[in-house]
């Protein structure tokens, strides 16, 4: 990765006077170039959407059909935009942004940012008319406000930025991130056709009459994971629906990718995973979690890649904009929108910078799985951390943050143990210089049981699994690269497989995890061979395979070999419990299937599979609910499971198509790893570093 792309935004922060680099004069860009008479104030905003054509017709709709009254109605409307409209106040910018740089110099070390991307951006604003559309990925809910933090820092407007009712609950809290921007949007309104349309008018004019550019996060919530997630449609619709109008000349999606060492939210995301309910956002949460602000640096690094602004027009050209001419009711193709969400998620993964804690974490779950007594030094992890990290940037072309002279041997072991400071509740190297685990549970103290998303796991099992999906978070983002070859390792069996049988295997995987990887269903079968050619090629040069005649055997790199197929194991063990507990329901009950009853089932059978070291699922990362949610959905896209008609949250199964899968699963020549978390208890040290509890 070309470091002199990358600058520290903290750097000349922490030479500076705060209060005067805050209040400083500012004449921001404004990257939407209007006439003045063009640009509306909010309570011209608020005056445009209740004055719209297509709100005062759904109004009057209401009125007709209720029986209410039309004061009523128009008040009912007017609350609603209040409600949602921003607010922006450069004064209250300038005070938060003394508050928040300090804390950003307390909690991380380096904000490093793509400052060439930044100015070729900037440039561009400078001599465009279009309106701009930030669409950062969502890591952390710190993310929205890092974003405002590197505008403000190079003199450009705060957005108009979508941001959920959760925020717009907490007290103080709610009315200031208005003034910098916020507008707020309700998680569900589809069946409230007022709110609707006074949504879909809002946005239309902020569109062409607001000279800030719009932020929204395309995957909707905080990816827990830390990978990527699938993209939701409907704002992103909305906002095609503007151009398609001709509002504005072109629409420029920016893509931002956003990389933590550590998130602020990690333990919390390890919790939720595993079916502890998060705490609901509040003001006094917000004071409660200051406390992160007592170490310093304990956060570490982030970076934030600006990739290449995306126009709308290249998806919505001129015969689209002729249509909507010649039917005003014609709406944008949804597979226009969802070429754009997956090219913008595809964007956010291609510019993702991965952090050595990131291999740190991949090697440390190999380890245990692999050779789970055997110590782990620093000597042993720098030479596979450099071997894997060697793969991974040149066969795979990963951005990876790199430091100087870091090929030398000991320059290795220094960017490793600069690497693990802000982890270490987490990952130490004791006194013999062997790595261990923290074990970072203590007994949860809950009150009411209800409130637990999944199946109440034991004691002994959260032990075992909080450690393990803690190492998961920060190993995941290295699956965005790794994931089509992972899968080709899965389709080779010891005794070798045919060319033919390799490929059908790798279609079906591929089918099974493409909401956990994000990848777009593709029904061309040469542009899925085209992409399984590739993958082949990457581990046919690295040695880990060989083709002799028509058939594709194991190599000589069985290091790298057992990692990628490892990894992927874990995805392939729940669609195949999931699916056995499908095809078992069918066999046993004539109760209703739910959504919620399966999620509940499947986390309880994985439970009782690592207890009992069966050979399915025994990585602790199966017992995480996001997983479930992912295959779920995946098997819904292939209609192996059918939503009821009538009744919501009900199902029912497509047993043939059930059958044939579970049958290829078990097909699959998987090849399981000799130890397992539990075997590695020695591995991690029983004491817990952090009182759990205090941030829950």
């Amino acid at each position: 990765m070309e470091q002199s792309k990358f600058v520290d935004l903290l750097e000349e922060r922490r030479k500076d006077c705060d209060f005067l680099w805050a209040t400083r004069p500012l004449d921001p860009l404004l990257p939407h170039m209007l006439p003045i008479e063009l640009v509306y104030s909010r309570d011209k905003v608020i005056q445009s959407v209740l004055t719209d054509t297509l709100v005062k017709a759904t109004i009057a709709l209401i009125v007709k059909t209720t029986g209410a009254k039309l004061k009523d109605v128009e008040k009912r409307a007017r609350a609603m935009i209040n409600e949602m409209a921003s607010k922006a106040d450069l004064a209250t910018v300038r005070w938060l942004g003394i508050f928040i740089t300090k804390a950003m110099k307390r909690m991380f070390s380096k904000i490093y940012i793509n400052e060439t991307n930044l100015t070729n951006l900037k440039k561009e604003m400078l001599i465009s008319q279009i309106q701009y559309v930030y669409v950062p990925s969502h890591r952390s809910y710190l993310d929205f406000i890092l974003l405002s933090y590197i505008l403000f820092s190079y003199d450009m407007a705060l957005p108009n930025i979508a941001a959920g009712m959760d925020f717009y609950n907490m007290k103080i809290v709610g009315e200031l991130l208005r003034k910098t921007g916020a507008f707020y949007i309700r998680r569900s309104f589809s069946n409230d056709p007022l709110y609707k349309q006074i949504f879909r008018s809002y946005i239309n004019t902020i569109i062409s009459h607001s000279n800030r550019a719009i932020e929204f996060f395309i995957e909707g919530t905080r990816s827990r994971s830390q990978k990527s997630t699938v993209p939701k449609y409907g704002l992103l619709s909305i906002i095609l629906e503007s151009l398609l109008q001709g509002n504005v000349p072109d629409i420029h999606f920016v893509p931002m990718s956003i990389s933590y060492e550590r998130p602020p939210e990690e333990l919390l995301f390890v919790y939720e995973m595993l079916g502890v309910p998060k705490p609901k956002e509040s003001t006094t949460g917000l004071v409660r979690s200051l406390s992160i602000l007592q170490k310093p640096a304990s956060h570490g690094r982030i970076f934030f890649n600006i990739g290449e602004p995306i126009s709308a027009r290249q998806f919505l050209d001129a015969k689209y904009r002729r249509k909507k001419i010649l039917e005003p009711s014609f709406k944008v193709p949804s597979s226009v929108v969802e070429n754009i969400a997956y090219f913008i998620i595809e964007t956010h993964k291609k510019n993702t910078v991965l952090m050595p804690i990131n291999i740190v974490a991949l090697l440390i779950n190999e380890r245990i799985q692999t050779k789970p007594r055997e110590p782990y030094t620093l000597d042993s992890l720098a030479k596979d951390y450099q071997r894997f990290k060697n793969f991974i940037t040149k066969s795979l072309q990963v951005l990876m943050f790199e430091s100087e002279s870091s090929n030398d041997g000991e320059k290795i072991k220094q960017e490793i143990l600069e690497s693990l400071k802000p982890h270490n509740e987490l990952i130490v190297i004791d006194s013999s210089n062997t790595l261990r685990l923290k074990q970072r549970h203590k007994e949860l103290k809950l009150t009411n049981y209800s409130n637990i998303k999944g199946h109440l796991l034991s004691e002994r099992t959260m032990q075992i699994a909080v450690p393990a999906v803690n190492i998961a978070i920060y190993m995941n983002p290295t699956l965005t690269f790794l994931a089509k070859t992972a899968l080709v390792t899965a389709t080779i069996g010891e005794d070798g497989t045919q060319i033919g049988v390799a490929l059908k295997r790798y279609e079906l995987l591929r089918k099974l995890v493409s909401t956990e990887f994000v990848l777009r269903l593709v029904e061309d079968e040469s542009l899925i061979k085209a992409e399984w050619e590739q993958s082949l090629n990457i581990l046919l040069s690295e040695n880990c395979l060989r083709i002799v005649k028509d058939s594709i055997f194991l190599g000589n790199n069985t290091e790298l070999l057992s990692i990628l197929h490892n990894v992927v194991t874990p995805f392939i063990d729940v669609a195949y419990v999931m699916c056995n507990l499908l095809y078992e329901w069918i066999e046993r009950t004539s109760s209703e299937l739910t959504d919620r009853m399966i999620l509940v089932e499947t986390q309880k059978e994985v439970e009782r599979l690592i207890l009992e070291t069966s050979d399915w699922c025994q990585h602790p990362y199966c017992l995480s609910l996001d997983l479930y949610n992912a295959t779920w959905s995946s098997l819904l896209s292939q209609n192996i499971i059918i939503p009821h008609q009538e009744h919501t949250n009900v199902y029912r199964t497509d047993n043939a198509k059930l059958a044939c899968l579970l049958e290829t699963l078990r097909e699959l020549p998987l090849r399981r790893p000799v130890g397992t978390y539990a075997d590695a208890l020695s591995f991690i040290i029983s004491t817990p570093s952090v009182d759990v509890q205090a941030k829950l």
